[in-house]
């Protein structure tokens, strides 16, 4: 990208005070202050109807960031689906989409439970009682709202045509993930009371694809999911989807056996998931965690997943099972990044050289279950820091 290359900005619908507090308390934490800043920024330029092209010069002089920095936040806000990129050449176009309400975003998507990951149970319960509303009283109340047919008569009219793209808000989905979920073979094997047309529903199909993703499950595992989540022939709960789904990954608690291929190491690391290297490497009571959080720096981090498998597997090969929070994986991806990073091949060659490397040093009294170099090596990435 060149900082001279133009870009435009859309949006369809106006951000509403409830949009702004779902950002600043439940984004924010996931974005950081600058992918939260230049998104505020955005809006606000595309409020400005005289101003409808601008340079990213200009914008990252309004915003004191750097173009590196620029993308890396801008690839935050494409991974939180609150921004979608296009470009032809030197030219960009931003559609900024709408939040997710709070409800969706802390219980239909896994963006709830990243941020919990982010900030702690104890602090998220703090948010959840920010966002509680009371229902009506309306029990014994009698719905006395008048329909539209009652006051007005109907006549033929054709519907109103217009030609142009008018404002309206376009609900966000939240994240988008490609997979190779069979749907329709998990119908199959659903029990008839549960073959309901709650299943036609799209968002039930999505969370589905979702769940069987990041918890890499297979169909009869999701079909053991679905039935203790539904109640009777009544229509899913979502929450109590993705609760009977962390529920399940813990009480199943699989060894996984890893067979022997003929494929060169590259390979292999490569088409490994991150369910079959945090089965493998991680503590048994600190898988579910794990996962989340090897999703979660996929998600935030657009390179290869082979350099992620790499220090997802050096990292709780030497921290004793156990994977550190999202900030101390990200600190350590970054730092391989600055040093040249960009395949799988160059982090298998860096990870085999840092162990090495650390290895040959004279050792002092080791610590129970984690080495003294991986201390020392996270010392010197906080140094380069400050």
């Amino acid at each position: 990208m060149k900082n001279s290359s133009n870009f435009k900005i859309y949006m369809q619908s106006n951000l509403s005070n409830s949009d702004f507090k779902v950002l600043s308390l439940l984004y924010q934490p996931l974005l950081g202050m600058e992918a939260y800043a230049i998104y505020t920024t955005f809006y606000h330029l595309v409020q400005d109807k005289q101003q409808n092209e601008t340079t990213h010069q200009i914008l990252f002089d309004l915003l004191n960031l750097k173009q590196t920095n620029f993308l890396k936040m801008r690839q935050k806000l494409e991974a939180l689906s609150l921004i979608e990129t296009y470009q032809k050449a030197d030219e960009y176009i931003y559609i900024l989409k709408t939040p997710l309400t709070a409800k969706q975003f802390l219980t239909d998507t896994v963006f709830g439970s990243y941020l919990q990951s982010e900030i702690g149970e104890e602090n998220l319960n703090v948010l959840i009682d920010i966002f509680k509303k009371e229902d009506p009283m309306i029990n014994d109340f009698k719905n006395i709202s008048k329909s539209f047919d009652a006051l007005y008569e109907f006549k033929q009219l054709n519907l109103l045509k217009v030609d142009h793209l008018l404002e309206g808000r376009i609900q966000n989905q939240g994240l988008l993930i490609k997979s190779q979920f069979d749907f329709n073979g998990f119908v199959e094997l659903l029990p008839e009371r549960l073959k309901t047309s709650a299943l036609i529903n799209k968002k039930l199909q999505e969370t589905l694809e979702k769940i069987a993703y990041v918890y890499q499950f297979d169909i009869s595992d999701m079909v053991e999911i679905y039935k203790n989540a539904s109640m009777s022939k009544q229509a899913v709960n979502y929450q109590a989807l993705n609760f009977k789904a962390k529920q399940h990954f813990e009480n199943k608690n699989q060894v996984l056996t890893i067979k022997e291929k003929t494929n060169s190491e590259v390979d292999l690391v490569e088409k490994a998931t991150p369910y079959e290297i945090v089965s493998k490497f991680a503590k048994v009571n600190q898988q579910g965690l794990a996962l989340s959080t090897a999703f979660q720096l996929l998600e935030r981090n657009h390179v290869e997943p082979g350099i992620i498998n790499v220090i997802l597997m050096l990292v709780l090969k030497n921290k004793d099972g156990i994977l550190p929070h999202i900030n101390y994986m990200e600190k350590v991806l970054n730092d391989w990044l600055n040093k040249g990073i960009r395949t799988t091949e160059d982090a298998i060659n860096y990870a085999s050289k840092l162990e090495s490397s650390f290895e040959k040093k004279p050792t002092k009294k080791k610590k129970t279950g984690e080495p003294d170099w991986m201390d020392d090596y996270m010392k010197k990435i906080a140094e380069m820091e400050v």
